[in-house]
């Protein structure tokens, strides 16, 4: 008998720097507006062909797991705010070139890298998505 855990493999393209998360209410605010972001760029810059999404970061995925988990919720949700469904893909496989313009998108919308975004005060940016 084999290990099936062995035999699943998972992409890992988090920085290990950037896997500690402050789970207080003013830093899960900010990881809620990075969602929001989030949502705001899926919106924006629609799927093409299923590729060509805005890769998510640890911290968005952490909220985003917390929406999937009221799943008739999060397809309203996706349907009213960003006008489809995201289909949650825990690692997408994205070239580098890829990743480092859908990157440079969000900062040029946002002013901040996706990267480090939930760890500041969204409050004095002008563009903040849906609000």
């Amino acid at each position: 008998m084999y290990n099936a855990i062995e035999k699943v493999s998972i992409q890992n393209n988090i920085s290990p720097s950037l896997t500690t998360i402050d789970l207080r209410s003013e830093p899960m605010k900010r990881l809620k507006k990075s969602y929001e972001r989030f949502l705001y760029m899926a919106a924006k810059y629609p799927l093409k062909d299923e590729n060509g999404f805005l890769p998510h970061t640890y911290a968005i995925d952490l909220i985003w797991h917390s929406h999937l988990q009221e799943p008739l919720n999060y397809v309203s949700d996706c349907v009213r705010l960003v006008g489809y469904i995201i289909f949650h893909d825990p690692s997408p496989i994205l070239e580098d070139d890829f990743s480092d313009g859908a990157y440079q998108i969000w900062k040029n919308e946002f002013q901040c890298d996706i990267e480090t975004d939930h760890l500041y005060s969204t409050s004095d940016n002008k563009n903040d998505g849906f609000d």
